[in-house]
């Protein structure tokens, strides 16, 4: 599925970059691409989330400069938040260690994820996110004023393809995702033992 799907998305990417095609034909374009990235988060999640379920994803832990890859997250998600409108802070609690073991891989996806949805369903307000680490063991939280969730989606916010009402309409506008994402979140967390 993706070898042609990559075919696909390569073509759709040459044929955006090129000057000589019409502006209606560029948005056509543009329309597929976005639909081809779609479809290819959705098979990459769904082999994960096959992976973790069959026991066939393996942590690949080694040294991780961890402190600069969490800096960089968080400079990451500032600037998307800073050009939606909305304040972030990155709030290290105590001294983070310059390096650690861990999957950087897999920690990145985690909390990429997470800021991810904070920022993207925050229309107004903040984003703040805590990190502390004590005893070989990283402690998140991720703070926001985003609308929130009913009891109802509480309960199966981890369940795949399972969407919250505000992904259907964050800030006005229709916002994407596959409904993967906290569920493949869950699973590599549980994986690494949080």
């Amino acid at each position: 599925l993706r070898t042609p799907l990559n075919s696909m998305l390569g073509y759709a990417q040459l044929l955006e970059d090129d000057p000589a095609m019409p502006a209606h034909r560029r948005h056509a374009v543009s329309v597929i691409r976005r639909g081809g990235d779609h479809l290819l988060g959705l098979i990459e999640g769904t082999l994960d989330l096959a992976r973790i379920e069959a026991g066939k994803l393996r942590l690949d832990q080694k040294p991780m400069r961890f402190r600069e890859s969490i800096e960089e997250i968080a400079g990451l998600f500032e600037l998307q938040a800073l050009s939606k409108g909305i304040a972030f802070s990155f709030e290290p609690e105590g001294t983070l260690p310059d390096v650690v073991s861990a999957d950087e891989k897999r920690l990145r996806q985690i909390l990429i994820n997470l800021l991810g949805n904070a920022v993207k369903f925050t229309a107004q307000g903040q984003v703040r996110f805590r990190l502390g680490y004590a005893r070989e063991m990283a402690r998140v939280e991720i703070i926001d004023s985003g609308p929130g969730m009913s009891e109802d989606e509480l309960e199966r916010v981890f369940e795949p393809f399972a969407r919250g009402s505000a992904a259907g309409n964050a800030a006005g506008a229709v916002v994407g995702g596959t409904g993967l994402g906290l569920t493949i979140s869950k699973m590599l967390t549980d994986l690494m033992g949080g």
